[in-house]
């Protein structure tokens, strides 16, 4: 927390501000896809819902979900058990299988027990379980109903890694930077800060329609304009961009080795790339400060993207580096 504060520099009303520090948490959200789909037309977000979902996930999440830690008292003296779903071997026929397990905690080696086998059926995308095993201390039949029920919830509904892909979108289009501390912590620039108070209150509707208890909240706080706070912000940008100079050059790269010739992923990175430039441009205002120090390595980029563009047979797209 010390750390955080090291970055707030004012309230709204006091001097001149570079932007704004974001904390948002998601924990444990749980939300109706038509509701989400619904908030993020009526927010025009640039992203409404998840690009991948898929039954077999639902299945996934659910059998995860299902852990319990149980403790039972007897003359014999106490016994504790975990209760929860682990891996079979995976393959590539039609069901994935995963096993309920008891596990009984010992003070040198803990034992293991099969009770079920919950299963999804990739052609049908149902989920059941069978081979049932009796235990006198754990009925596993009705973890392994809970487990159904689980299922339709995951089926119906969005989670945390959901929802955070479509909030990642909206700070991507903010041109974010994330604060190297631990937690969803993130500058925004003052140019961006109208885009900010639309987060803010998606993040608000969407607490509203959370059917978990988790905590889903946002706060934000301005960063004051003196030379101090803009060369701790420099210094996380350089951070942020240079990850992601590297990773935008690994996939390029990946896409030349591969002879990549789609249309729609070459033009999809190049304006990613541009957006990156475009991103530099916007810091070195706020900022008030040239931001050169990774020129060289954008350099390598352009010169990357211009490759993939020739080899598709487009138009080469150039971005100039900031003078």
């Amino acid at each position: 927390m010390s750390q955080m504060r090291s970055y707030i520099g004012v309230n709204e009303g006091s001097g001149g501000i570079i932007g704004k520090l974001l904390y948002y948490s998601t924990s444990n959200i749980l939300i109706p896809k038509n509701t989400f789909a619904e908030l993020g037309k009526a927010f025009n977000l640039p992203k409404i819902k998840p690009s991948r979902e898929s039954p077999a996930s639902a299945y996934r999440y659910a059998t995860t979900a299902l852990k319990e830690r149980v403790v039972n008292k007897s003359a014999s003296g106490t016994h504790i058990y975990r209760i929860y779903c682990r891996d079979n071997k995976q393959d590539t026929g039609k069901v994935i299988c995963r096993e309920l397990v008891k596990e009984t905690l010992n003070s040198t080696t803990n034992n293991y027990k099969k009770l079920a086998n919950i299963v999804f059926d990739r052609s049908t995308e149902e989920m059941y379980y069978d081979n049932l095993e009796y235990d006198t201390d754990v009925g596993a039949e009705s973890y392994c109903r809970q487990a159904l029920t689980l299922f339709e919830r995951f089926r119906n509904c969005y989670n945390s890694y959901h929802v955070d892909s479509v909030l990642q979108a909206l700070l991507y289009k903010m041109q974010a930077v994330k604060i190297n501390i631990h937690g969803n912590l993130y500058f925004i620039p003052k140019p961006q800060l109208p885009l900010l108070n639309v987060f803010e209150d998606y993040i608000e509707a969407l607490s509203k329609n959370n059917l978990n208890s988790g905590n889903v909240s946002s706060n934000s706080m301005f960063v004051a304009d003196d030379e101090k706070q803009r060369e701790k912000m420099a210094a996380e940008f350089y951070q942020n961009y240079r990850r992601d100079i590297e990773l935008y050059e690994e996939r390029i790269q990946h896409f030349i080795d591969n002879g990549c010739t789609s249309e729609a992923v070459i033009s999809r990175w190049l304006k990613k790339i541009e957006a990156l430039q475009q991103k530099k441009n916007t810091y070195e205002q706020v900022l008030k400060r040239q931001l050169d120090s990774l020129d060289r390595d954008f350099a390598l980029l352009q010169m990357q993207s211009e490759e993939l563009s020739v080899r598709a047979g487009k138009t080469q797209i150039k971005m100039p580096l900031a003078a």
